[in-house]
């Protein structure tokens, strides 16, 4: 009896464990039945590279269940570097594994940039010869690709017209960017004739002074009723003359003696800026003078000045002319002879016989004329045993310029030998 006992516990026994395993299985099923695993935003997204990912995420719950801490997340992104990443969503659940996955693609869609070295727009006489700057290019994930510009190019120098010089750079990804060079070919300007110029002679050197002040080069201004102002230094031995030192007067053509002091003190001359130089000092050409001026910089070339010790460089708006002094004329100089005492290219424009008349025989002279309607200057460095500057400011433009400097000229090359 005791056995039937048993036995019929053991089969109930059974049946419940059967009963328990059918529902376990049952509710299983129902779970993941009402399983939800989404992806939160687009399964495929295209990223710039640097950018930063922000994912969108998922959604993972039973019924009203969050099991969003189940899932595991299995991703190889770098947004650094241009490719194609996966970002796998791994969801166990009930000895089941339930995936997504999202693509990631990170692409460079920015173009190089590039810029010009030196000017965007050239001026050439015809048969000039073109120097070629080129470009530099960078680009936000190859980095400096400049080695890899194309330039496409029309140019030709024996005929006048406007030509354009067209810089083209490709990134890895394709993507372009482009830049253009204006050159401007112009007819070749007829040489101008020479000036005249007057040539010292010994009885120059002769000339009466009435003395009645003691100071026989402001005598001899007064008494033949000159208008103008007069600076000596002597840069051998500092010594120096002045009158009406800061008197202001219109500068003209002057100002392109500070053009080149600039340039070659910065370290700026190449060969196309040399040509430049050359004709804004040795014919006073404006239009080099302009060119020269917007490739300085009109507010640089004035701080300059003035760092030199002259006050009145470019000294009002709208002029790319200006006012200046004898004092002004005077630092300006001193600056060029420290640099004409070791490179010749930049003297050698200065030493010409273009209304040349502060020019005394037989000595080297670098100078610069300005002239503009009564305003007439020349100023420069005399090269005698010991070298010195003088600069002659005048309004005696449309008159007796050509008397008037070459005779204070001589006069103060006599105070210059201590011979007045």
């Amino acid at each position: 009896m005791k056995n039937v006992k048993i036995i019929k516990l053991s089969l109930l026994f059974l049946a419940l464990v059967i009963v328990f395993e059918v529902t376990s299985i049952v509710m299983i099923n129902v779970l993941k039945e009402n399983l939800s695993f989404e992806l939160l935003g687009q399964k495929s997204v295209i990223l710039g590279v640097g950018d930063v990912y922000n994912d969108s995420g998922y959604n993972a719950h039973v019924f009203d269940w969050d099991i969003n801490g189940k899932v595991q997340v299995d991703s190889n992104l770098d947004t650094e570097v241009i490719g194609d990443y996966h970002i796998k969503y791994i969801l166990p659940f009930f000895n089941e594994e339930y995936h997504l996955e999202r693509n990631i693609e990170v692409v460079d869609n920015i173009p190089p940039t590039i810029e010009l070295v030196g000017d965007g727009e050239i001026k050439l006489y015809t048969n000039d010869e073109y120097h070629e700057n080129g470009a530099i290019a960078n680009d936000n994930y190859d980095g400096d690709i400049s080695d890899k510009i194309k330039i496409e190019s029309n140019l030709d120098v024996s005929q006048e017209g406007e030509y354009a010089i067209k810089y083209v750079a490709y990134d890895s990804s394709g993507n372009r960017s482009d830049i253009l060079r204006k050159i401007i070919i112009e007819k070749k300007p007829e040489p101008k004739p020479a000036p005249i110029v007057y040539q010292p002679s010994a009885a120059d050197h002769n000339i009466k002074v009435p003395l009645t002040s003691g100071d026989p080069i402001a005598d001899y201004v007064v008494s033949h009723d000159y208008d103008v102002s007069i600076g000596y230094y002597n840069l051998a031995t500092g010594k120096q003359y002045f009158y009406q030192a800061d008197k202001l007067y219109y500068g003209a053509s002057l100002i392109k003696t500070l053009d080149a002091v600039y340039l070659y003190d910065k370290n700026m001359v190449n060969n196309d800026i040399k040509n430049y130089i050359d004709r804004a000092i040795s014919v006073s050409d404006n239009d080099a003078h302009i060119y020269l001026i917007n490739y300085i910089g009109r507010d640089a070339l004035k701080q300059y000045g003035i760092s030199l010790g002259a006050p009145n460089t470019l000294s009002y708006e709208g002029s790319n002319y200006g006012d200046t002094t004898v004092s002004d004329q005077l630092a300006y100089y001193k600056k060029a002879y420290e640099i004409a005492k070791n490179n010749n290219d930049f003297k050698s424009p200065f030493v010409n016989d273009f209304y040349n008349y502060i020019k005394i025989d037989g000595l080297t002279t670098m100078h610069k004329h300005g002239y503009y309607d009564e305003w007439y200057h020349d100023a420069g460095i005399i090269f005698d045993t010991e070298p010195y500057i003088v600069v002659i400011l005048t309004r005696h433009g449309r008159g007796n310029r050509y008397e008037v400097i070459h005779n204070l000229t001589n006069l103060i090359y006599r105070y210059h030998k201590g011979e007045l």
